[in-house]
């Protein structure tokens, strides 16, 4: 009895290990069960062709032996259904590739938490995309037109209140831009034009109050005698919004790093 019991346990790996493997037909067109390994010996990938077409279920493995990526082909093989892996059993990454290319939804992952979704068309971003805070709540929301910034983009505070909002167009922002204190009350009012600060820029208190009005045109600042007439506490939080509506799309891979660094 004990003899059975271990033979239908081994039963699955004899059959696995009897298998042909990398087998080619007449015509030279991959066929059945294949696998390839890394010259260490740890196993590459492993998975079915059809007429020299990947189908069916796949793996693909890390040199460290950890698995790397699960795929789920179509019955064609010209489109894929993805897992993508780092280190860890949890994936990193959900999608599907069309020809190679990513198409359809992303969902990207840390742990067990969703932290962006992207749509693509043809491998190129297209679409509204997404990032969270690691806790969950909405960081970024922006508009994609093959693979650039193109229309609205909006970052937000934990509290789901809006923290700066602007408007791109091929990959430069252009037209008004927003910037929020975490009451909600603007604190910079801006306009841009092929990203370069462009006429009147007002800036308020955290009252809703006017404190001063600068003037750009191309960029340059046309009325600095204003900046003669604030204190140095005014002129240093006057440096934090500059660096703020500089290029804040650097910092919100690390939300907390850029909150903390503008506050």
């Amino acid at each position: 009895m004990k003899y059975s019991i271990l033979l239908f346990l081994l039963l699955p790996l004899l059959t696995f290990s009897q298998q042909t493997i990398n087998q080619t037909d007449s015509r030279g067109l991959k066929q059945g069960y294949w696998q390839k390994k890394y010259p260490s010996g740890t196993l590459m990938y492993e998975g079915y062709f059809t007429d020299g077409k990947p189908t069916g279920h796949w793996k693909r493995y890390h040199e460290s032996g950890g698995v790397k990526a699960i795929l789920q082909y179509s019955e064609k093989g010209d489109s894929v259904k993805a897992l993508l892996f780092e280190n860890s059993e949890e994936p990193v990454a959900e999608g599907s590739y069309v020809g190679e290319k990513k198409e359809g939804l992303w969902i990207y992952f840390s742990g067990k938490i969703k932290i962006a979704e992207e749509r693509f068309s043809g491998g190129l971003k297209n679409g509204q995309c997404r990032k969270y805070y690691n806790s969950g709540e909405l960081l970024e929301e922006s508009e994609w037109k093959n693979n650039q910034l193109e229309g609205k983009y909006s970052a937000y505070f934990q509290s789901g209140k809006p923290y700066l909002q602007c408007m791109y167009s091929q990959n430069r922002r252009n037209g008004r831009c927003f910037s929020y204190f975490q009451s909600g009350n603007p604190e910079v009012e801006s306009f841009y034009q092929n990203d370069l600060p462009e006429g009147t820029w007002k800036y308020f208190d955290d009252e809703g109050n006017l404190r001063y009005t600068l003037i750009y045109e191309k960029g340059l600042l046309k009325n600095p005698e204003v900046l003669l007439e604030l204190d140095s506490d005014e002129l240093d939080s006057l440096e934090k919004q500059r660096d703020r509506f500089a290029y804040p799309e650097k910092y919100l891979q690390n939300p907390e790093e850029y909150f903390n660094r503008n506050r």
